[in-house]
């Protein structure tokens, strides 16, 4: 059965003209946009599609305009998909937006939240003390050596993010910063890229912004959320006595993106949608997990992509299920030349009882994936083999049959 997990963009994302395609083709992205800008008193909605680059660029607007782009999309894709997600994850401010599309917070709490917590972090950093810079072709051993070496009690740099086995984000203060990727330059292959955010953002320079956060958040009351959310903190999912204090704990803690990757993989995630602008998680999510079928999703035709991709397998699944039916029952009809009871028994009668089981089981569940049916008919194909040898059907009958998958 298909896993399919929801996941989530951060800051950095967000663009002036983002989610203006979803909201002239969907009225549940409309009245989204609409609550929005009520909910917060600001035109949210002109802000995102024709504001300036720079007032977006804010911390305290791009935090609520990104969650209600990824909502915008995700609001968009239950229109036109008939996906269930069984895991939720967002990088960063993303983590918000999965909390909120899983409901453990309303839509209008969110948005406020996420107003305040962009505030916080915005004062915290007015001084321009501090940056952030991805680092990319540099292995986090020796990034961390780097930050260990230049660090003091009052120059601060860390590890922020850990996107990939080759991509991470340093944060911390702008003059230790500049020394740090001067050092990281000379390294051969290294990548380094200063990020439009506007201060260290998961750094301890944080703190003072997560404490004020810690207080505002237990103003607003937790619901039970609908579908488990990946915690960027403990790379595993929230529990609902845990989240204020993890989401304390993010601001001054590094994401975890690469563990909550390998904990979607290894929780059987075959399907991966990323609900908002930009494809940074999405190309994430190909790179190191090329298996599962990754889409970005945040416009219509992103959306009619994996609508068409959902109805190819389909397809592929009506004609796998009848070529199984097809060679079950050419097996079946092929003379029995085996005189033996038991053996007739044990490779006949029982293989035939695991076959038609088997393929029972396929017709009963939608959304199976090309993996479950690739290994079904293989395992199909061995069954059939084992009434055949055991009827003593002549090799080239055989091979007639066993040509039909």
């Amino acid at each position: 059965m298909n896993k399919v997990s929801f996941i989530f963009p951060g800051q950095g994302s967000q663009y002036v003209g983002m989610s203006k395609e979803l909201w002239d083709n969907f009225n549940v992205v409309k009245r989204l946009f609409e609550e929005a800008d009520d909910t917060l008193g600001v035109k949210l909605s002109k802000l995102c599609f024709e504001g300036d680059s720079q007032e977006l660029l804010q911390t305290m607007n791009a935090q609520p305009a990104l969650l209600t782009a990824s909502l915008a999309a995700y609001y968009a894709s239950r229109e036109i998909l008939e996906l269930e997600p069984q895991l939720l994850a967002g990088h960063s401010l993303g983590e918000y937006s999965a909390l909120v599309c899983s409901g453990f917070f309303s839509f209008q709490d969110g948005l406020q939240i996420v107003r305040k917590r962009g505030m916080l972090m915005q004062q915290t950093t007015a001084n321009g003390v501090g940056t952030m810079v991805a680092v990319a072709n540099v292995s986090a051993s020796i990034l961390e050596s780097l930050c260990q070496e230049i660090s003091t009690d009052r120059d601060v740099i860390s590890i922020a993010c850990h996107n990939s086995d080759n991509q991470y984000v340093l944060s911390g203060h702008t003059e230790p910063m500049a020394r740090i990727v001067e050092q990281i330059k000379r390294l051969e292959h290294s990548k380094v890229n200063y990020l439009t955010v506007s201060g260290p953002f998961h750094s301890t320079l944080m703190k003072p912004a997560a404490d004020k956060l810690a207080v505002e958040l237990k103003k607003f009351p937790l619901r039970k959320g609908r579908w488990p959310v990946v915690s960027n903190v403990t790379a595993l999912p929230h529990d609902e006595f845990s989240i204020y204090e993890l989401l304390y704990k993010q601001m001054i803690s590094p994401v975890r993106w690469t563990d909550t990757m390998d904990y979607l993989y290894q929780n059987g995630i075959t399907v991966a949608l990323e609900l908002g602008p930009r494809k940074v998680l999405g190309q994430l999510m190909k790179e190191r997990y090329p298996s599962i079928s990754t889409f970005s999703v945040n416009t219509s035709s992103s959306l009619k992509e994996v609508d068409k991709w959902l109805s190819k397998q389909q397809s592929t699944r009506k004609v796998t299920l009848e070529r199984l039916e097809e060679g079950f029952a050419a097996a079946l009809i092929a003379r029995n030349r085996n005189g033996d009871y038991k053996q007739h028994m044990e490779g006949v009668v029982y293989p035939s009882q695991q076959i038609r089981n088997r393929i029972n089981q396929l017709q009963l569940q939608s959304h199976k994936n090309d993996t479950a049916y690739n290994a079904a008919n293989t395992e199909v194909l061995e069954l059939i083999r084992t009434i055949l040898t055991t009827k003593q059907v002549p090799e080239q009958e055989q091979q007639t049959i066993l040509n039909m998958f």
